[in-house]
Parts: structure tokens; sequence; C-alpha cells
């Protein structure tokens, strides 16, 4: 994997990051314009609903671009890194629309992420003879990760507690899933970014991109923003280092893994405050 071709590939990491967290961020605080039904088609609510369909747009956008993200890079944990840069940008995007002042906690958190990011970017090397996965033991994380959250759901369903964790953790879990079945389309076709339409993994990565964003709504829908919003962006960046080291047999320098937990630390501190609530109402 050529210097450039992996300076590219972050860059396209970063971009569909913004795009992802700023479009959450947008349908967020939107999201209660699906509770009036017809009526948000109305010409008093039509300008809401519009914004929040462009919410959905830059959110659907990242699909595109984090596989061609995945296809200049060599591991889908490298990528998947990089969401936490998306999160300045959903701070900046707070601060700009909903004039919530930017503190020493924001701060922080951005210096975490921008920190951990660089030590991703500067420790990482490619790996010796390409990639190559196993299908097996893909399914088998898949269904550790059914059997922990499946009743975990079901729990929080029936009495309305762990709600925003577990309804934050399985959108997360499920975009990064589907950027490793994204990179699995990759190497299946020999990192032909057409090919990869022959194969099933890409239709798949979007089943669960989908599914992540209808289970986003529910989450945001039922709970408060500031428990949803880090833990999805925390599962999404751990969900592939997991996945990953065992479908790919992936391990990453031990600087890197410092680094995810620094992004993870600054994703928290970005997002786990009252603002978070305060976007989602819109005011």
């Amino acid at each position: 994997m050529e210097e450039g071709s992996v300076i590219l590939g972050i860059s396209l990491a970063i971009l569909a990051s913004l795009n992802l967290n700023v479009g959450k961020g947008i349908q967020k605080w939107k999201v209660k314009i699906l509770g009036k039904g017809r009526a948000m088609f109305s010409s008093e609510h039509r300008a809401d609903f519009v914004v929040w369909i462009i919410g959905v747009a830059l959110t659907a956008s990242c699909t595109v671009i984090y596989s061609l993200a995945l296809k200049f890079t060599d591991k889908a944990s490298l990528v998947s890194s990089f969401n936490g840069v998306g999160m300045i940008g959903l701070v900046i995007f707070a601060w700009l629309v909903i004039k919530e002042r930017i503190g020493w906690q924001e701060i922080g958190g951005a210096a975490l992420v921008l920190v951990g990011t660089t030590v991703m970017g500067y420790f990482d090397k490619p790996l010796a003879g390409g990639q190559h996965f196993d299908l097996r033991p893909f399914v088998f994380c898949l269904l550790g990760i059914l059997v922990v959250f499946g009743p975990l759901a079901a729990y929080s369903l029936k009495t309305d507690k762990m709600f925003g964790f577990t309804f934050g953790a399985i959108p997360g879990i499920l975009i990064g899933t589907g950027m490793i079945l994204g990179d699995m389309a990759l190497v299946e076709s020999g990192n032909d970014f057409a090919g990869q339409l022959k194969n099933p993994y890409p239709y798949l990565a979007l089943l669960a991109g989908l599914g992540a964003l209808s289970i986003t709504q529910l989450a945001f829908w039922r709970s408060k923003a500031m428990v949803v919003v880090p833990t999805i962006n925390s599962f999404v960046i751990l969900a592939p280092v997991v996945i990953e080291y065992f479908t790919f047999g992936t391990v990453l320098e031990t600087a890197q893994y410092a680094g995810i937990a620094a992004i993870i630390a600054g994703v928290v501190m970005l997002t786990a405050t009252e603002k978070q609530d305060r976007l989602e109402q819109g005011s």
C-alpha cells in the first residue's frame, strides 16, 4: 500500500466521518418532526422535514465514501478510528447552528481525538502479504454479538433501562460491521471498486447501514443524546478493531491501541454533555 494511497484513504475516512456525524446531528436535531405524521409535509413543518432529509442524505453518502476509504487503506480499524474527527465537526455544527459555546471539555476532547488519530496514522504499517479474511470467525463474532445484545435489547425495550446504551451500541456495531463487510467486498474483488458489486458483501454492508439508521432514530426518540451519541461513536471505533482481529487476523501496533483509547476518551468528552440534548431539542 503506497503512502499516497493511505493519505488519500485517511482523507476520505475523515470526510465520511464528518458526513456521518454532522448528518446524525441534523437528524437528531429534527427527529421530532417524524412524530407529526402526515403533517410533516405541510407548509408549517416542511422546512424541518427537508432539514431532516438533508441529515439522512449526509449520513447515507458516507457509505460510498467509506468504501473508497477502505479501497485506499488496508485496515477497516484505521478507517473507523477517524470517526472521532467527525465529532469535532458535530461540535462546530452545534456552535454555528444553535450557538452552543465551546468550553474546555470540548477543547480537551478535540485534542484527545486529534492526538489519537495522529498516532493511528503515524504508526500505521502496511500489512505484510496483503489482506485475507476467514468467514467463519466473522460469523462467530456476529453470533456472539447477537447472544449479548439480543437479550439486552429485549430487556431494554421492556423496562426502558439501559435503553440509550443498548440502542446506541447496536447501530455503532452495525456501522462498524458494515465497514468490515465493505473491506471484505474489496478483498473478494481484488480491490476492484466496481467489481465488488458482484459479491454479496457490499449489499450486506448497505443493509447494516440501513439498520443502523433505523435503530438510531429509535434511540434518539426514546433516550438522551448525551448517552446515545458517545455510545454509537465508541462502538463504531471499537467494533471493527475486534471483528477485524478475528476475521482478518489484523494486529495493530501497541501505540495504535493507545491512540484508539485516546480517541474514545475524546469522543466521550465531546458528546457526553447536556449540550447533546439541547442539540436534539434544537434550543
